[in-house]
């Protein structure tokens, strides 16, 4: 059963393609929650008021196959407002090493990479949350710059903007830090973006 089946079923008040949905989403979103706030206990009250307010108004969604996009905005947006009043607590091991993207061999190379990538997590919570939000979206999320607007409800030049200061900013934080190298990405899609920005 294809996902816009699921939406449209849910849609017409079918609970088991919601709960199907919630299934097929819910560790993504406490992820992302996570990354922005930094606290466990409230990012998943967070998803938690996001797929109520998911399942209210998903008859306000004209495009079924924009789930995902739709349900990530409202994420996003719970976020910020519940993310202003949150004490932050450190990543645990499995969202840190999501920053480490080769195969780690050795315990040694596991302690060095996780130690780096908590360095660079320090780093972007330390960032206004808009800015925050764009780079989580961006490199732990792997979302494109226009997916990104639609989320976030800017313009693409606002998110490249915006993604262009974190990178800036983060280089600047972490310019005597061996964890510097993981914002130099080579995957090539930033490419561009920062021109006139």
């Amino acid at each position: 059963m294809t996902e816009e089946v699921l939406v449209r079923q849910m849609k017409e008040g079918d609970k088991t393609s919601f709960d199907l949905l919630y299934e097929k989403y819910r560790n993504m979103a406490i992820h992302t929650a996570y990354l922005i706030t930094g606290n466990r206990s409230l990012s998943e009250d967070i998803v938690q008021d996001t797929f109520v307010k998911v399942y209210l108004h998903c008859k306000e969604l004209k495009n079924d196959s924009g789930f995902k996009a739709w349900m990530m905005q409202i994420l996003v947006r719970t976020a910020y407002k519940c993310g202003k009043k949150a004490k932050r607590e450190m990543p645990d091991e499995e969202i840190v090493l999501k920053t480490n993207t080769g195969r780690v061999s050795s315990s040694l190379e596991q302690v060095l990479a996780l130690e780096r990538a908590k360095t660079v997590i320090e780093a972007v919570r330390s960032l206004p949350v808009k800015q925050r939000s764009v780079v989580i979206l961006y490199y732990y999320q792997e979302y494109r710059i226009p997916e990104i607007a639609k989320i976030i409800g800017c313009r693409e030049g606002t998110v490249k903007s915006r993604l262009h200061t974190a990178k800036r900013q983060l280089r600047q934080i972490l310019e005597d830090e061996s964890g510097a190298e993981l914002l130099d990405n080579s995957d090539g899609r930033e490419s561009g973006y920062e021109t006139g920005v």
